[in-house]
């Protein structure tokens, strides 16, 4: 049996900077190469991490079978067609998030991945937090979730109410705001049936509050700003009530309960969860067993924001069926989405 993953890091700006030591301290993976259109940020990313060489050019990094999978850490709206390429060349994928930025995407995605029997891992991270697992012992069955997110316009050059690229740009709702909509599905534990959406001006902007109405009657609400400089409370704040029980999180950083002896969390790093990933996927890869985060959870997310859309559109709610919107393995939700990433 192997004991090392052979893979190709694709995409070195920003993010791959911060999964750097996480590769590092995975003994159980080597980078044998980086690619990037940019050369300069290809060969910095090479030389930090030691990597056997640098290339431009992505169908050399698929051509080279001595790589057994790749990392994407390329721009938000790149990661389901180099996905589906590297599916095709054989290779096991972990793709930042979001994996698909369309329904029509996430089916196709969710297609090969069933079809290849390759492995693929995504990286909606919080769900990794022990933070959220502390939480989801506690509280079984929330009634309300309200999940916030502010990315302060001073600090973000396109962190605009109405940027030109919309919701689907860098920093979009589906880029950034994601994470609410996935961790909102994952603690409520119930399948989405109905999304209502209002956007900055009556029309599909960033700036948004999105109303999501589940099967066993609860509601989650994600708010996103991206037209402030900040204010009291963090970039992530949550809020997770359930009748006589119910807790709260700063940035990840604690966890507090209310209504029961239960103890929380004083003190968590909040990149605990994001460190674990890279050695998650080399074990996944080396081992077998489920994915963390499937072509199917990963795309919860892409579900709901489509239908979020569709609602800051039209000004009405919008239906949601899991079972008419996803590729179905035999016809049955894989037990990923049927468990709620349990």
């Amino acid at each position: 049996m192997a004991t090392q993953l052979h893979t190709a890091l694709v995409g070195c700006g920003g993010i791959s900077g911060s999964h750097l030591p996480n590769i590092r301290n995975t003994p159980e993976m080597r980078l044998v190469a980086t690619m990037d259109v940019v050369a300069a940020a290809a060969q910095r990313r090479a030389e930090e991490i030691n990597a056997a060489y640098y290339t431009t050019d992505w169908q050399r990094i698929l051509d080279d079978d001595t790589i057994e999978a790749v990392l994407l850490c390329s721009t938000h709206d790149t990661h389901t067609a180099l996905a589906l390429d590297a599916l095709a060349a054989g290779k096991h994928v972990y793709s930042e998030k979001p994996l698909a930025m369309t329904l029509d995407e996430a089916r196709r995605l969710q297609q090969a991945v069933h079809e290849s029997g390759l492995q693929l891992m995504s990286g909606w991270w919080f769900k990794h937090s022990p933070v959220t697992k502390r939480l989801r012992e506690v509280i079984r069955q929330p009634y309300f979730i309200l999940f916030t997110c502010r990315l302060a316009s001073d600090r973000y050059d396109n962190a605009r109410p109405n940027d030109p690229e919309g919701p689907y740009g860098r920093n979009g709702i589906l880029d950034a705001a994601g994470y609410n909509l996935h961790w909102i599905w994952h603690v409520m534990r119930s399948q989405p049936v109905e999304v209502t959406a209002t956007g900055y001006e009556g029309v599909p902007t960033n700036t948004s509050t999105i109303t999501i109405r589940f099967a066993n009657g609860g509601i989650g609400t994600s708010i996103y700003s991206v037209v402030g400089s900040g204010g009291i409370l963090p970039k992530h704040y949550a809020e997770v009530l359930a009748g006589g029980v119910s807790a709260a999180t700063l940035r990840f950083g604690n966890l507090v309960f209310e209504g029961t002896d239960e103890p929380g969390i004083e003190h968590n790093a909040y990149h605990n969860g994001f460190d674990e990933e890279i050695s998650m996927f080399a074990h996944l890869c080396l081992h077998g067993g489920p994915s963390p985060m499937d072509a199917w959870e990963a795309c919860i997310p892409t579900l709901i924001f489509e239908k979020a859309v569709e609602s800051m559109r039209t000004h009405q709610p919008v239906p949601v069926d899991v079972r008419e919107e996803f590729y179905l393995p035999d016809g049955e939700l894989p037990a990923s989405i049927a468990h709620f990433g349990d």
